[in-house]
Order: C-alpha cells, then sequence, then structure tokens
C-alpha cells in the first residue's frame, strides 16, 4: 500500500487535493492531514509516507523548510499557488511542483511520474527515494499532444481534428468524441486518451467528461451550487463536479 501525507493551510484547498487524489489514485492510502509546516514533519517523521504533499507557504514552518528537514525516504510534491519557488522546490528534491488549482489533467501526469519513481525504486535495491531533479531536467522535452484522433462514425473511420472537439465522454466501453457536426467513438479509455491531449485546452470536468476550454460559452451555478457549462453551438449541458470547480474560480 502506498501512502501519503497531504498538508495545506486551507481546508477547502486541502478537501480538494484529497478528492483529486481519490479519483485519479483510490489504492493511495492519506495516513495524516496537516494544516501546518511543523505538524506536516511530525507526521511525516512519525508514518515515514512513501509521499508528501506540501503547500509552500505554511503558517509556523513553510513546505520549502519542512521538506528540508526530512530524514525518512519520503518523496515530495509541491502543490502551490505560487510559482516563484519552483528552483528552491527541486533544489529540496521535490519529485513535482503542481499549481493551483489543482485541475486533475496535470495531477494525473504527477501521479505517473509518482508511480514511475516507486517501480524504479522496487526494481532497484537500496534505491533512495528521494533524487534531487533541476526544473530544466524535469521539463527539457517539450511533451507532444495528438494533433488528431482516429474515430468510427456509423461504418466509417474518420481523421476528427483535435481542435474540432468540443468535448470528450465515457460512453460504457466506448469512449465519445463530440463536435459541431457529428459524433464519433474510439475504443481507448478516457484516462488514456487525457494523458495524449494537451491539458491547456481539454480540462477534466467530470470523472467521464473532458471540454475543451475553447469552446465553453458560460459556467453556470444553480441555487443547490451545482456547477454545469453551456458550450458555444450546442445545446448540450455539461455538469462540472465539485473536486474540478475549483480550476474556474475566478473566472
Amino acid at each position: 500500500m502506498t501512502t501519503a501525507v497531504i498538508a495545506d493551510d486551507e481546508p477547502l484547498l486541502r478537501d480538494e487535493l484529497r478528492d483529486a487524489l481519490a479519483e485519479i489514485w483510490p489504492e493511495l492510502e492519506i495516513v495524516a492531514e496537516c494544516a501546518d509546516g511543523v505538524s506536516a514533519l511530525n507526521e511525516i517523521e512519525q508514518h515515514a509516507p512513501d509521499i508528501a504533499f506540501l503547500d509552500i507557504k505554511m503558517p509556523r514552518m513553510s513546505g520549502l523548510e519542512a521538506a528540508e528537514q526530512i530524514s525518512t525516504n519520503t518523496m515530495v510534491v509541491f502543490v502551490t499557488a505560487f510559482d516563484d519557488h519552483a528552483i528552491q522546490a527541486f533544489d529540496q528534491g521535490a519529485i513535482d511542483y503542481v499549481m493551483k488549482p489543482i485541475r486533475v489533467a496535470r495531477m494525473a501526469k504527477s501521479i505517473l511520474r509518482l508511480k514511475q519513481r516507486l517501480a524504479d525504486q522496487t526494481s532497484t535495491s537500496g534505491a533512495p527515494k528521494r533524487v534531487a531533479q533541476s526544473l530544466h531536467q524535469s521539463d527539457a522535452k517539450t511533451p507532444r499532444y495528438l494533433k488528431f484522433i482516429q474515430a468510427s462514425i456509423g461504418r466509417q473511420v474518420r481523421f476528427v481534428m483535435v481542435e474540432e472537439i468540443v468535448y470528450v465522454q465515457s460512453d460504457s466501453k466506448y469512449t465519445r468524441i463530440v463536435t459541431l457536426n457529428s459524433e464519433a467513438f474510439i475504443r481507448k479509455p478516457l484516462s488514456e486518451l487525457e494523458t495524449e491531449l494537451d491539458p491547456d485546452m481539454f480540462w477534466r470536468i467530470h470523472r467521464s467528461t473532458l471540454v475543451n476550454v475553447r469552446s465553453i460559452d458560460s459556467v453556470v451555478r444553480d441555487e443547490a451550487e451545482k456547477m454545469s457549462i453551456k458550450l458555444k453551438g450546442l445545446a448540450d449541458r455539461l455538469e462540472v463536479s465539485r473536486v474540478h470547480q475549483s480550476q474556474f474560480r475566478g473566472l
């Protein structure tokens, strides 16, 4: 069982992080939640978790200061609203640096990196868990995303350009690709397709839905605080689940 500690001084953001991790990595066990750096360091030393997700700016002790004092073989991921500590974070041996508001697509990539590191440790006897990386090393290769998707429309196979896609949705054992003029189906799981699409263009808004942000007309919140998206050129209304609502904060 892979274990983790999460630390953030804002309860709502801590909840969002926990919910995002539960969706992406349900097998991960959160052994402690903390609201300040001192508590985080104490819990890490007590539980020796595999991973610590730390906010940087916290009371009593910053996440950076806590990470510097960790004596256990715990991998650190910084989750923060500030991008001015990236170099320092990687100098502390951080595995990743994730910006708030949390986007599940971005967090999913961090989880893949963590799982790969755990797998590498399993295959390499005695390998330390915390390995320093530079920001330039981690971002040296620009990811290449899909430009088109080969999908079935009836008995035809069509090449759908990614920029034409309005949204993508899980549909039973298929994934449905919706454009302004048609819909098509592919057998690739939504979670796999998500890693191949540009996360700046396609946002996950629900466990079963990705939306092209360029196709969003407006975001609506009803009296029950449920959020939904109206699309340009389509009557479809897409639900935004609670865990994904933070990415629309301030819009």
